[in-house]
């Protein structure tokens, strides 16, 4: 008799544990929630990894139309670095004369990244822009191009090795 209470107690706490895994489980963050890191989440809106596909095909828009262009998987560790870095983004602009092109806070800018082979090193592409309904969600899966803009829109690289951002461009008034 005690042997039975012993189980049924055990299939109960069994019961339990896989209740609350079921509960966590739904209350945990979709794949491209987890990508979104802590940093992040307090630098709002929000950033996406393009899909390689966009890489090879974007190459030029950063300055790299002649080299050689591969894409690669970056690590959840990788953006978390580059969303970590993002203050270097405003030394970088700060170099340049003019102060409408200086960007005082990148992380309040929606960020596209590309994580592409240039002639063999490893370099995430960092394409910004302003909040704009025109893009709605399409901009998590395409490059955003723009001409004018001024400084609600600009694109820098990030060296992965050296862990510094370079080839700060800030768009033109138009």
């Amino acid at each position: 008799m005690r042997i039975g209470k012993l189980k049924i107690a055990l299939l109960g706490l069994c019961c339990v544990a896989v209740a609350f895994e079921l509960w966590h489980f739904r209350r945990a963050p979709t794949p491209s929630q987890q990508l979104t890191s802590s940093v992040a989440q307090k630098n709002k809106p929000d950033f996406a990894l393009l899909p390689a596909s966009e890489t090879a095909y974007s190459a030029g828009y950063f300055g790299y139309p002649k080299a050689h262009v591969e894409g690669w998987e970056p690590t959840v560790a990788d953006i978390d670095e580059i969303e970590a870095d993002l203050p270097q983004i405003s030394a970088l602009s700060n170099k340049d004369s003019d102060p409408r092109r200086h960007i005082d806070n990148p992380g309040l800018y929606f960020r596209q990244y590309l994580a592409a082979v240039i002639d063999g090193r490893k370099t995430i592409l960092l394409n910004a822009f302003c909040a704009n309904q025109e893009f709605r969600d399409q901009w998590r899966k395409h490059l955003v191009f723009a001409l004018d803009g001024g400084k609600c829109y600009w694109h820098a690289t990030f060296d992965t090795g050296t862990k510094t951002f370079s080839n700060l461009i800030v768009n033109g008034v138009g």
